[in-house]
């Protein structure tokens, strides 16, 4: 069974590459390869995909007895958050996301953007800056996910959302997988994995088409492959941490913080001397570098026009780009007040991305409901609870006794904290230097607040029963927000208002 696991995943390995080589040159000249060339390695993609997870999964249950009630688990909850995902996933169900038309009833927020941009991926237009339809703004590698997704399912919202649903979903066991990799402690792993999967706002950024959950789900392997000392032939931690960075990086741009986060908290808590993790800190640093700029000019020399010399143009582009997004952003509906990074902690009217509306006429009257919110909020159970983990760890790291008896429950509740400050902390800065600040930037500490609230609520002067009420509280939460209910009854939507 191992022999076959091993074989199904390198066969999909090569079938990736193989795939991600014929796409480009279809996007490149549509006449050098048909599109009836695309679907093998597409079939062969999924198939070896499928049976390297479940022959991986199958191979770990028989052989791992101490792992059978984790792995369980995440099949439970992994499964759930996707059927989830897919029971949405039509919703709306239209096909004038990739219209010109900005105003546009189908599309979810920014997949106005983000899908005419794969499309214009798979037609093979020139792109240059400000070209419409090109977003070079950002990084091509999310949006080649979501052309592919085009490519392989139609030009249909399953096609535009399904490689998201799937990264966003496999997040989840990853994240799992972080926390034992620091600590033994398995109730720790399971709370932080349900506060990960029953955040609203990841959810609903992991439902469509925009370019988050690719940057999460590459930063989160980066992480992995880092704290377990992965090791692949010659290629070490810091070379694999490396090459996954490098790929968020191609992904969106703002994962620079998960390489600044990695490279600091190597640098204060990794093994060894200082200057022995300076160098490791360097090794991942080259490969990171080496990896988006080598991906950025393979897009740049297949994608853009001469107007794009080299990397260094398409990069100065991105951050000229992000510099003119000033003003106070996006406003409190209610309120009518900026939604300022403080907010982001504290509270602010949920956002919605794509609101329907039903009414319904009765003998009281006429009453509305939510027939579908997709809305832009954090799970605020979770983002208030960073009030209590995140002083608590600042005071443990300040009286170095303590850190010196510190359990490795500890090193994970750290790992968190670094991680929320440098993909929280330098947003409140860019905000005071007139930078547009949009809510949903918060996206990227949301691993990290997971974690520091499994931290919290698993500590022994923590009430065990407080802990499950107030993961029922999150769940609740995430209910409340879910973005389709078609399966509750008519009376109790309208009393829930959604």
């Amino acid at each position: 069974m191992r022999f076959s696991f091993v074989l199904s995943a390198v066969l999909a390995l090569a079938s990736s590459f193989v795939l991600l080589f014929l796409v480009a040159l279809h996007a490149y000249s549509p006449s050098l390869v048909p599109i009836p060339l695309l679907f093998p390695p597409a079939y062969i993609l999924a198939a070896m995909s499928a049976a390297s997870a479940f022959l991986g999964t199958t191979h770990l249950f028989m052989t791992r007895p101490e792992l059978r009630r984790a792995i369980l688990f995440l099949l439970l909850l992994t499964g759930g958050i996707l059927v989830s995902h897919f029971y949405i996933i039509g919703v709306p169900a239209t096909a004038d996301c990739y219209s010109k038309e900005k105003q546009v009833y189908g599309c979810v927020m920014d997949e106005v953007y983000y899908v005419p941009a794969a499309q214009t991926l798979l037609s093979g237009t020139k792109c240059e800056p400000y070209l419409d339809n090109c977003n070079m703004e950002h990084p091509f590698l999310s949006k080649a996910f979501i052309a592919a997704g085009i490519q392989i399912f139609g030009l249909n919202v399953f096609g535009w959302r399904s490689f998201q649903v799937l990264m966003g979903s496999m997040s989840i066991p990853v994240l799992f997988a972080i926390c034992l990799a620091i600590s033994p402690n398995r109730r720790l792993a399971y709370y932080a994995s349900l506060f990960f999967a029953f955040d609203t706002l990841f959810f609903v950024h992991s439902s469509i088409a925009v370019i988050d959950a690719h940057a999460i789900f590459f930063a989160l392997l980066s992480f992995l492959v880092y704290l377990r000392g992965t090791r692949i032939w010659r290629l070490n931690r810091y070379v694999l941490s490396g090459i996954f960075l490098g790929l968020s990086g191609l992904s969106k741009e703002t994962s620079i913080f998960f390489v600044l986060f990695l490279l600091s908290y190597h640098s204060l808590f990794g093994d060894g001397a200082f200057r022995k993790r300076i160098y490791g800190s360097m090794k991942i640093l080259v490969c990171v570098v080496v990896v988006f700029a080598l991906g950025t000019q393979i897009y740049d020399s297949l994608f853009t026009t001469s107007a794009v010399h080299s990397f260094l143009d398409h990069v100065r582009f991105i951050l000229s780009y992000g510099s003119s997004l000033t003003g106070k952003g996006w406003t409190d509906s209610q309120l009518g007040t900026p939604i300022t990074p403080i907010d982001w902690m504290l509270y602010y009217t949920p956002i919605g991305y794509l609101v329907t509306t039903v009414t319904v006429n009765s003998p009281s009257g006429t009453i509305n409901y939510i027939g579908a919110g997709y809305y832009g909020i954090t799970n605020k159970l979770e983002t208030w609870l960073t009030f209590l983990w995140a002083p608590f760890v600042l005071v443990v790291l300040a009286k170095r006794s303590l850190v010196e008896r510190a359990s490795r429950d500890f090193r994970a509740a750290a790992f968190a904290l670094v991680w929320f400050l440098w993909t929280y902390f330098p947003y409140i800065i860019l905000y005071a230097l007139g930078r547009v600040t949009y809510p949903y930037y918060i996206i990227q500490a949301i691993p990290a607040i997971a974690i520091g609230c499994a931290y919290v609520t698993t500590r022994d002067w923590f009430p065990r029963v407080m802990a499950w009420v107030f993961l029922a509280a999150t769940f609740g939460w995430f209910f409340l927000y879910y973005p389709y209910k078609e399966f509750l009854p008519v009376w109790l939507r309208i009393l829930l208002g959604r």
